[in-house]
C-alpha cells in the first residue's frame, strides 16, 4: 500500500499537497480506487481513498485509522557530520532501520565544514531524503532530524539514554555485550549509539562520552568507514533488542 506523509493533522477528509499529489497520481500513477496509508503532522496514521482531483489537490476520505507500531526501545544516532553523498546514504538507511531521533554533530576530526548559514540551507535536502526513505519502507512515523548542537550539548539532551559509542580501540567490550546487558534493566528505553567522522573520534571526545555514561564498544575485528559504522551499528542494534 502506497505511504506518504502530509504536513496537517488527519481529519475525515484531507486534502493532499500539490507536491504529493503529483508524486502518487502522477509520478508514481498510484490507481484511485485503490487506499493510501497516510501520517499527519499530529502523527497519527490512517488508511485514506482518494476520491477526486481538483486543480492539482487531491481530496482524500477516511477509511479507518490504524495503529502505530511501536518499538520496545527508542534507538538515537548521535552522527558527526560526512561529506556529501555519505551522510545522504546514512540519513536515508538509518530511516530504513527505524531509527527515532539523528544528532548530526561537528566534531574535531570532521572532514565536512559547514557554516551555519550553509548548514541550515542543508537540512531541506537531508529531511527530504529522509521522508522519501521513510515513504518507500513504509513506517508510519518520521525520524526526527536535530542539526546544530555540540556533542557535548547531545550528551546532557539524552542524559537518560543507555549510550554506546563505537571505537576502534575498543579491545575487549563488543557491543554484543553491552546491548545484552540491556535485557535485564527494564527502565532502559533510549538507546543511544556515537558514530564518529571519517577521521574518528579525538580521544577527548571519547573521554566525554564515557564521562557521561557511555561505554566504548567495538563493532568487529575490521576498522569500518564511518557510514558503514552507522548503518552497521543500527541493525546489531534492532536485531538484538527487536528481533
Amino acid at each position: 500500500m502506497k505511504k506518504i506523509f502530509i504536513p496537517t493533522p488527519l481529519d475525515e477528509i484531507i486534502q493532499l499537497p500539490k507536491d504529493v499529489t503529483h508524486h502518487v497520481l502522477h509520478v508514481f500513477r498510484h490507481n484511485m480506487e485503490k487506499p493510501i496509508t497516510v501520517t499527519g503532522s499530529d502523527n497519527r496514521c490512517g488508511i485514506y481513498q482518494i476520491t477526486e482531483e481538483v486543480d492539482g489537490l487531491a481530496q482524500a476520505k477516511l477509511i479507518e485509522y490504524v495503529e502505530s507500531d511501536a518499538s520496545s526501545y527508542r534507538t538515537i544516532l548521535v552522527q558527526s557530520l560526512l561529506k556529501g553523498e555519505k551522510l545522504e546514504w546514512v540519513l536515508q538507511k538509518a530511516t530504513e532501520l527505524n531509527v527515532d531521533t539523528i544528532y548530526l554533530v561537528s566534531t574535531a576530526n570532521c572532514v565536512a565544514k559547514y557554516d551555519d548559514k550553509k548548514l541550515q540551507s542543508k537540512v531541506s535536502r537531508w529531511e527530504k531524503i529522509m521522508l522519501e526513505a521513510a515513504q518507500q519502507c513504509g513506517r508510519n512515523q518520521l525520524p526526527t532530524l536535530v542539526v546544530g548542537e555540540k556533542l557535548s550539548q547531545v550528551l546532557a539532551i539524552e542524559d537518560d539514554a543507555f549510550k554506546l559509542v563505537a571505537y576502534e580501540n575498543e579491545e575487549g567490550h563488543t557491543i554484543k555485550i553491552a546491548l545484552e546487558s540491556i535485557h535485564s534493566n527494564q527502565n532502559i528505553t533510549d538507546i543511544l549509539i556515537c558514530i564518529g567522522p571519517e577521521g574518528g573520534y579525538q580521544e577527548k571526545e571519547i573521554n566525554a562520552i564515557i564521562e557521561s555514561g557511555g561505554k566504548s564498544v567495538s563493532l568487529g575485528n575490521t576498522i569500518l568507514r564511518a557510514e558503514t559504522a552507522a548503518i552497521g551499528s543500527l541493525a546489531m542494534i534492532q536485531y538484538e533488542l527487536e528481533l
